[in-house]
This record gives structure tokens, sequence and C-alpha cells, in this order.
């Protein structure tokens, strides 16, 4: 089996996941376990973007606990990670409430309501993608790899397996249906699907 990497964006695999409504059934785990059939997995990159645990604690202790999981259940994972970055939106709910013509009860049911529904502050990662890509083009730089499993479906890392390709190694996308891009998939040398049968087992093809 050829020595392999295997490259978890997992911001982009939630969310597709979340999208294929899989989020219950995947498991890192049994990723790991059904690659490692086919490659010598020998290093396992994870990035994430961690919440703010003044903003969501509940979310925080979430994450915290499963990234712990992580590192119990698979062998030489490394995690990585930023801080997610948060833009109160505050002052603009405020300034939209003033120059509504709502009446002062229904206002504040309208804030109460954003709260609720956590749209009083967007978040967004800065520099995960970054780390990956240097990750991936250093190692194979170093010769660490023969193959680079890439799990994602972010068609931005194009120009970084390029790079990886001229280097002589290999790369596999790894996807789900969801937010998967074809660009991406037609620059990697091959591509595996993880899904689920009409019996909601997983598989990957």
């Amino acid at each position: 089996m050829k020595q392999a990497i295997l490259f978890v964006d997992s911001s982009n695999v939630y969310h597709a996941l979340k999208e294929e409504k899989m989020l219950d059934s995947f498991s890192y785990k049994w990723l790991f376990e059904e690659l490692s059939k086919k490659f010598q997995i020998n290093k396992v990159y994870f990035y994430d973007a961690v919440k703010n645990e003044k903003i969501e604690p509940i979310g925080f202790r979430k994450q915290q606990k499963f990234h712990a999981n992580l590192e119990k259940e698979i062998p030489n994972i490394i995690i990585s990670h930023r801080k997610l970055k948060y833009d109160n939106v505050e002052k603009r709910i405020k300034d939209a409430k003033d120059r509504s013509d709502f009446c002062e009860s229904c206002k504040n049911k309208i804030q109460d309501f954003l709260k609720i529904a956590g749209l009083t502050k967007i978040s967004h990662e800065k520099g995960v993608d970054v780390m990956l890509v240097t990750d991936m083009i250093k190692n194979a730089f170093q010769d660490k790899f023969q193959t680079a499993l890439l799990f994602s479906g972010d068609a931005d890392f194009i120009p970084a397996i390029e790079l990886v390709k001229n280097l002589k190694k290999d790369v596999i996308n790894i996807h789900l249906y969801s937010g998967s891009a074809r660009e991406l998939r037609l620059a990697c040398d091959n591509h595996i699907l993880v899904g689920k049968d009409s019996n909601n087992n997983l598989f990957i093809n």
C-alpha cells in the first residue's frame, strides 16, 4: 500500500455532512479504518476553527470533547486550529430597527428572535485553509508521503494540488455528494466518494 497522509478540511466536511443529513451517522474513526484498507496512513492532519468559549460556551465544550475523542480514536492525528472570528452585528440590527416601520413591541420581538436564532453574530474562519496548504506542500517537499488524501470539496485547494502533483505525488480527493467542486475532483489524480446507501450504511467508493 502507498504511504499516505490524510488532510481533513473539517468545516467544509461538516457542512457537507449536514447537507447530506449524515452528521449523526458519520465517524472519522470509521473513515480512517476504511481508508487504511487501501493506504498506509502515517499521519492525519485535522483542521478546525475553534469557537469562542465566552460567546458559544456550550459549542466550545462540545468541540473540545470532539477533538479529545478524535485524538483517542485515530493514531498519529494532529489537530490544527485557528480561532473563529466574530463580527458583532448588534449595531446593524439597532440601525435597521430605527429605520423600520415596526411598532416598538414588534422591534423588541425581532431582537429576541434574532438572538435565539443565533443571528446576532456572524463568525468566519481565518487562516485554516492556509495551514492545510502549507502542511501538504511541506510534507510533499520532505517526501513524507506518496499519496495525499484531501477530504474537502473546496476548489480553492487546486493550486496547491497542482504543485504537489508536480512534485510527483498523487492527490486523491475524498468527498461527499454535497459541496463537492467538480474542478477539485478533476484536478486530483482520483477521487473517493463517501456516502450512505439505501439501508443507511456508510460506504466509500
